[in-house]
């Protein structure tokens, strides 16, 4: 038995399997103030449900949870959170003595040349709380000046004067010769126990000094918030006696013990998006697509990712909080192991307000979870994505989330009028300008994200979810000229039906730079060997038996002299082996055609980073669990609503279908709306809609 649950900037959803196939799901806002007070809401919430749905069955799950059967597997948006909203702890930087000032002068580089008054996102430690240490070693590991102890003792007094609760420690060449390192990890241990500590040689052991340090400073800022909502779960969680194992979901899109978990962080920054596209990589693969764009909007933000060939692309670096939404270089950059996707702030609690010019503009602020939109009741005045859904008839007051949550259509309606009011436009055109203009804010992103993948995004099929995804889907392919949409049963929680079938995997890199010409077969066994192990570790503390971890490796490699590394898989041969470089270097030149449509010849080739994903098996999760609602025979269509449609220039009167009642292979003329429990379909009048044969719903666009 699992149970998952995905905390969202406003909603936190769940998904729990039962022993007979049976997969239940829920939804609860989220608590942003303390986000494990929704976990354990909506846990207890679920129980109570299978509780009411057959007691012996909950005794039986009871009794399994005491045993250690049951799984529960999270993803959180605690480390997220916490950078974006600067709600981390107090956290110190040491480095080599004249580095001090590496956080602000990053690599010197530009996001855009010509701005005169280009700005950064501040850096998340203070200047007065960047120190210097005397110590160098050379980047041939020669030790050029020992590492001054009596000066890191003294540095971990001022921590403690200076009430810091955590430091990162990134000295010069630390990635390969890490000595000083521990070194400085144990004297800081010594005087200031407390501290937590985070070492560059063990949260990213890779090249580039300064996208080091912004690793191990996030990672750092952020630790002693992760191991306090773990510990808080765990507690919670055996006192409910639920004392299985909890695993979590990190970036690059596989689970981790709590232990790894809460020792980098940092790796989880995409936890829930990372889920999303797992999921939908599940869901094409069994709607017989090959390749798709995810497409998942919750109440926050909106995320896009390209799946070529049924998986998701995986990138080796990761940035955040930029200070310009789409310009590479103004945010912090994050060398780990993530999936590679575009987010952008609009989600169903996205605020919608005149801007400078007069205009109207949607984000990136949102309401959330607290207030929320105006249309929860819960205090929010400014109208958001969804006042606008709801005004326009995408969306039912009675019917949101099932029934269980009531809207307030007069306080969305008051929000509303303010804003039209402001522009000088009705109401119903004020509502539509909203919906609209996100859906063209994610538009231009899923293009960007296609464009630069090499991709006509109009020839892949668009996979939406997320509680708002369904509802802006249609707008949104109407915009890209996509002919296709997916719906998948269970849309509004699909990222907790992505944790259930996640694998455990621990994706571990390190550098050792090395030539071609000087290929080096016993270094390149150490440290696959090394890799190896650590990553064994990390898979075995998730209870997978030794024999079903499988091991995968690739590497960084660049021709000498330039200044970025392209991933290359490495052969499934004994590096001493004659053909191990032939195959190497095969598929090195195969991918950097593929990736600039030339090659280069005439200068050697280098690797620079060795990579390694350990895992175990991939988790399966029936579709069939998730159609329960499905059984009872009844007529799919609920009634009829007004409903806005921009082709038509009105609302209608429109009909709207339980999914869950309708039939496979029945079509469904738009305009319609279709419901969920915790999503809801709009399908404008040029779309046609059926059910496929896992009760997912199939647009095609005219």
């Amino acid at each position: 038995m699992k149970l998952a649950f995905d905390t969202g900037g406003t909603f936190t959803d769940f998904a729990m399997t039962e022993d007979d196939g049976t997969i239940l799901l829920h939804k609860v806002l989220s608590t942003p103030d303390a986000p494990a007070r929704a976990v354990l809401q909506g846990v207890d919430e679920l129980l109570a449900k299978v509780r009411d749905k057959h007691a012996t069955k909950a005794a039986e799950a009871a009794k399994a949870a005491g045993n250690g059967a049951l799984q529960i597997l999270g993803a959180t948006t605690v480390v997220t959170n916490a950078v974006l909203e600067r709600r981390g702890v107090n956290t110190a930087f040491i480095t080599t003595d004249g580095f001090q000032d590496m956080l602000r002068i990053r690599t010197e580089g530009r996001y855009d040349l010509y701005d005169l008054r280009i700005k950064y996102p501040d850096p998340l430690v203070s200047r007065e709380l960047c120190f210097g240490v005397e110590e160098r070693i050379a980047a041939d590991g020669t030790v050029i000046k020992p590492l001054d102890e009596e000066g890191v003792r003294a540095i971990a007094r001022t921590l403690l004067e200076r009430q810091v609760e955590s430091v990162a420690v990134c000295l010069l060449h630390a990635y390969k010769y890490a000595q000083h390192e521990k070194r400085v990890a144990e004297l800081i241990a010594e005087v200031a126990p407390g501290i937590s500590v985070s070492l560059s040689s063990t949260v990213c052991p890779e090249v580039r000094e300064y996208d080091r340090a912004s690793t191990t400073v996030v990672n750092a800022y952020t630790r002693p918030m992760m191991v306090g909502h773990v510990n808080h779960l765990e507690r919670e969680l055996s006192q409910r006696g639920v004392d299985g194992q909890l695993l979590w979901m990190t970036s690059s899109g596989g689970v981790v013990p709590s232990s790894a978990a809460a020792r980098t962080p940092v790796r989880l920054i995409e936890s829930g998006p990372a889920a999303g596209a797992v999921a939908a990589a599940d869901y094409a693969r069994q709607a017989g697509e090959a390749s798709v764009l995810s497409f998942d909007m919750g109440g926050t933000t909106a995320k896009l990712c390209l799946i070529p060939n049924g998986e998701p692309m995986v990138a080796n670096d990761l940035e955040v909080a930029r200070h310009e939404r789409f310009r590479k270089g103004s945010g912090f950059p994050l060398k780990i192991q993530s999936i590679h996707m575009i987010e952008i702030g609009a989600g169903g609690g996205s605020i919608a307000a005149r801007n400078k010019l007069g205009l109207l503009g949607v984000g990136p602020r949102s309401a959330a979870a607290a207030p929320g939109p105006a249309c929860y009741g819960r205090g929010g005045t400014e109208p958001t994505v969804t006042d606008a859904d709801l005004l326009l008839g995408y969306l039912d007051e009675k019917s949101f989330l099932g029934g269980d949550f009531a809207l307030d259509r007069p306080a969305a309606e008051a929000a509303m009028d303010r804003l039209a009011e402001d522009l000088g436009i009705s109401r119903e055109r004020c509502a539509w300008g909203i919906h609209d203009m996100v859906n063209e804010s994610m538009a231009e992103a899923a293009s960007m994200q296609a464009t630069d993948s090499g991709v006509d995004p109009r020839a892949l099929p668009l996979i939406a979810f997320g509680g708002a995804g369904p509802v802006h889907a249609y707008g949104v392919a109407r915009k890209l000229g996509i002919r296709k949409v997916i719906c998948p049963i269970g849309a509004g929680v699909t990222s907790a039906i992505g944790l259930l079938g996640a694998p455990v995997a621990a994706d571990l890199s390190t550098s050792l730079p090395m030539r071609v010409s000087a290929w080096n077969p016993s270094a390149v066994k150490v440290v696959k060997t090394s890799l190896a192990e650590q990553g064994r570790e990390v898979v075995l503390a998730s209870k997978v038996p030794a024999d079903r971890i499988r091991f995968s490796y690739s590497v960084d490699m660049r021709h000498v002299g330039q200044g970025y590394e392209i991933s290359v898989a490495l052969p499934e041969l004994d590096p001493e082996d004659p053909g191990f470089v032939a195959e190497l270097m095969a598929r090195f030149h195969a991918n950097y055609v593929a990736l600039y449509g030339r090659a280069v010849s005439g200068t050697d080739a280098e690797v620079i980073t060795w990579r390694i994903r350990a895992s175990g098996p991939k988790g399966v999760v029936s579709l069939a669990g998730l159609r329960g609602e499905a059984g009872a025979v009844r007529d799919p269509r609920k009634g009829t609503r007004p409903v806005y449609f921009s082709e038509l220039g009105k609302a209608v009167d429109t009909p709207v279908y339980d999914q869950y009642a309708l039939l496979p292979g029945v079509p469904v003329e738009g305009p319609a709306i279709i419901e969920q429990r915790e999503s809801t379909v709009v399908m404008g009048p040029n779309a046609t809609a059926s059910l496929d044969e896992q009760h997912n719903l199939i647009m095609l666009l005219s």
